[in-house]
């Protein structure tokens, strides 16, 4: 806080100033993630275990929160014309994460 009570920022390090906390908040995010395994008994000493790990199962895309990025052109004197802001303001452009992954795994235990 500073001396007036309002909420310390540094407005030269980020453009936003005062602005308030989770300004921009992406879509929502799933993911599913299972394990299975089985173990075999081969023999009285031997064991044999399959696992199966899969990632992200359904390939649900998780995108990433929208881009905070606006550029305004310097005007002229005088300004000749309207020269609005521009840039990727609330686009969202990336994901997040991986697509499916499945990992498979045989142990031999003796």
């Amino acid at each position: 806080m500073d001396v007036n009570g309002n909420p310390a920022c540094d407005t030269y390090e980020t453009a936003f100033g005062s602005a308030g906390r989770n300004m921009f908040r992406g879509p929502f995010q799933t993911r599913f993630d299972l394990a299975a395994l089985k173990e075999f008994s081969l023999a009285e000493r031997f064991k044999l275990r399959y696992e199966a790990d899969f990632f992200n199962l359904f390939n649900q895309p998780s995108f990433d929160t929208p881009n905070n990025n606006v550029q305004f052109y310097s005007f002229g004197n005088p300004p000749r014309t309207y020269n609005p802001p521009h840039g990727s303001l609330g686009y969202i452009q990336h994901t997040i994460g991986s697509p499916r992954f499945i990992q498979m795994s045989l142990h031999l235990t003796f």
